[in-house]
């Protein structure tokens, strides 16, 4: 096994499982998001399971505590009192929140306390009293029924006499006895009936947190929660409403939350009263991030190859430790990644999605051992990841497995495209499912409609798992956008900066009808209106390569010279494979692609660089050959099959020529 594969295997597929120091050193910042998350506003963040919110609180949480500053991680999923009174329907709402906050201020009593004494404070006895205060207030019971009193008079009054005579031996005797006891009192019961309930005093411990802070060495407080889409969504808006009124008005305190858009909810509005509660977005926080938005590289291929390049380069270097890595990004894919196109495979089928990434490339090295990661290493392990992962969690929702049949049968099976866009007027519980648990991804937002003023869609593309196995198959998908120009010829619209080269999308509109889902696809853009200040490019339909013609190519290609090099035989079958794909003229840069995309996975020949084609294509025994037509286009010149290249073919391989 090679060295660098068994790193890639062991990497760490949770941020929580790791220290402080291995996510620091590990950690890859997306756009403008730490800049914005390490400001003192109060924030939430949004992010699917997997996009990396967990570490971006762990590495905040480990810069705030070197400044010097307290800083209070909370994670959701483990905080809470026993007796699963967050999720009992028995309990009011009121109350079953008030005990997840009174928990959640033992929380920040406990961390500011074991800070004070933990670093020596002069002042740690006055802060400790404070302390004490605090928590009296975050856990004082008072009890909430009826007050009975019971009040009584008693009096007892006792009289008895005697009297006796008698005769004995000495004489006669005689006695009188008497006695008298008068006893008098009041008894008085006092008698509660009710329970004991929590009550928290918002302005009481309000005051107590304010006077805290200013005696800190900072004056700083951060408060950073993780994983809110753990708490009950029913008590989410109470919870959020006890922050706000205990925490964000302290000018020292920094609240930061992260959760998953569509399992949260942050307010909730009584239209028959007018009253809200909780925290209102953008007006209580300051501002939103939507991790989701940075992640969806579909636009800029070069920034997500940047990212991910980045991403498992410094996830390795924290776990090297006997120094196997080399230092430098650029020189590491290239040592874990058989080729360029490889790495560009990987890219294309983790789909911006961090955890994906990381169980995608530990899973291809684990099937690689002593190799390096090819594409076929790459979709075999996205395609088992779909599997054991994704797909397998659907089957809680049986009603999601079917919509995703459809989508994948309609999209792919029909039109060989992968994307489907969805109108914004209406949301849909079972797409938002299907987008949470990363099965479909957002490619587009804010797409407009001609023929709709003021309608807007989202353009939702699936997962590279729903159709990896298809990749090598004539029904890999084709296209984005498919468009019939004036002859009724259909080809491809590639979305602006989309470079996923053959996984492509095609448009689906969602309709709801007598309860069931009917996919009906739009078939041209001419209605579609993209963004303004974009150009579109338009690209002719591939057309699927036929398996016969792929065992047609020798199986020495790529060894086998021709007047001394490699490189004709070679050219000739990229021009073939391009015709047959649709394509009648080719540049240096498509032939290279052609032959890396369906050669290079099983055959061993040295690996083809575009400047390597180019160069040989500038070479006058190449430009001679009687088969090959050539024809200027500035920098980038074009190069056809004429009708001799068949005879050649048989010359050159000993076979007659296959059918295009």
């Amino acid at each position: 096994m090679r060295a660098i594969n068994s790193i890639l295997m062991r990497l760490a597929k949770r941020a929580e499982k790791l220290q402080p120091e291995h996510l620091v050193k590990s950690f890859v910042d997306v756009g403008p998001t730490y800049t914005l998350l390490s400001s003192t506003d109060n924030q939430v963040m949004f992010g699917r399971r997997g996009t990396g919110k967990t570490h971006f609180l762990a590495v905040l949480n480990n810069e705030i505590i070197n400044r010097g500053i307290i800083s209070v991680p909370i994670d959701m999923r483990l905080i809470g009192s026993t007796g699963g009174i967050f999720s009992d329907q028995n309990i009011p709402l009121s109350e079953r929140a008030t005990r997840l906050l009174s928990d959640t201020l033992c929380i920040v009593h406990e961390v500011i306390l074991e800070y004070v004494f933990e670093n020596n404070l002069e002042n740690a006895t006055e802060i400790a009293q404070l302390l004490n205060d605090f928590i009296e207030q975050a856990t004082a019971l008072s009890v909430v029924g009826i007050s009975e009193e019971e009040t009584g008079l008693s009096n007892q009054f006792t009289n008895s006499s005697a009297a006796k005579a008698g005769f004995s031996n000495k004489g006669i005797s005689a006695g009188l006895s008497a006695s008298e006891q008068t006893t008098s009192g009041d008894t008085a019961k006092n008698k509660i009936t009710g329970k004991k309930t929590l009550r928290i005093h918002f302005g009481a411990i309000t005051k107590l947190l304010n006077k805290i802070i200013s005696k800190l060495p900072n004056k700083e407080l951060w408060i950073l929660i993780d994983e809110w889409s753990e708490t009950p969504l029913d008590l989410q808006p109470y919870l959020a409403e006890l922050l706000r009124r205990i925490l964000y008005p302290i000018s020292g305190i920094t609240v930061k939350i992260a959760a998953i858009a569509h399992r949260c909810n942050f307010m909730e509005h009584d239209f028959e009263t007018n009253a809200s509660i909780g925290i209102e977005l953008g007006s209580d926080t300051s501002s939103v991030i939507k991790l989701d938005e940075y992640m969806v590289f579909d636009n800029d291929s070069e920034a997500a190859k940047e990212f991910f390049k980045n991403l498992l380069h410094r996830h390795v270097i924290a776990l090297d430790k006997n120094s196997i890595c080399v230092q430098e990004a650029g020189l590491f894919i290239n040592d874990v990644f058989s080729q360029t196109s490889s790495f560009d495979e990987f890219v294309r089928a983790v789909e911006g999605v961090p955890r994906d990434a990381i169980n995608i490339i530990s899973l291809a090295a684990q099937t690689a051992l002593a190799s390096k990661i090819s594409i076929a290493h790459i979709r075999k392990s996205a395609q088992k990841w779909f599997q054991i992962n994704k797909h397998a969690a659907l089957n809680s929702r049986p009603a999601a497995v079917s919509l995703l049949d459809r989508i994948i049968n309609e999209v792919i099976g029909l039109r060989k495209s992968r994307g489907f866009l969805i109108s914004n007027d209406k949301s849909y519980e079972l797409i938002d499912y299907l987008y949470d648990m990363r099965i479909i991804h957002v490619l587009k937002q804010g797409v407009s409609a001609q023929n709709a003023v003021g309608k807007k869609y989202t353009l939702y593309v699936l997962d590279y798992g729903c159709y990896v196995e298809l990749m090598s198959s004539r029904n890999a998908p084709l296209g984005l956008i498919i468009e019939s120009d004036d002859n009724d010829e259909f080809q491809y619209v590639e979305m602006p900066k989309s470079d996923y080269r053959s996984v492509k999308n095609s448009i689906l509109d969602l309709e709801i009808v007598h309860g069931q889902s009917r996919l009906d696809l739009i078939i041209s853009t001419e209605y579609l209106q993209l963004p303004n200040k974009q150009k579109t490019t338009t690209k002719s339909v591939e057309k699927p390569l036929d398996k016969n013609l792929l065992n047609a190519i020798p199986q020495n290609i790529g060894t086998l010279k021709i007047t001394g090099t490699i490189y004709i035989p070679i050219i000739l079958v990229a021009l073939v494979l391009r015709k047959a794909k649709g394509f009648d003229t080719s540049c240096a840069s498509d032939l290279t692609k052609v032959i890396n995309d369906h050669i290079v996975i099983n055959i061993n020949r040295p690996k083809i660089a575009t400047n390597n084609m180019s160069r040989e294509l500038r070479k006058d025994n190449i430009l001679d050959l009687d088969w090959l037509s050539f024809q200027k286009n500035g920098r980038n010149p074009l190069f056809s099959l004429n009708d001799k290249w068949k005879k050649n073919w048989k010359l050159y391989f000993g076979k007659q020529a296959p059918k295009l």
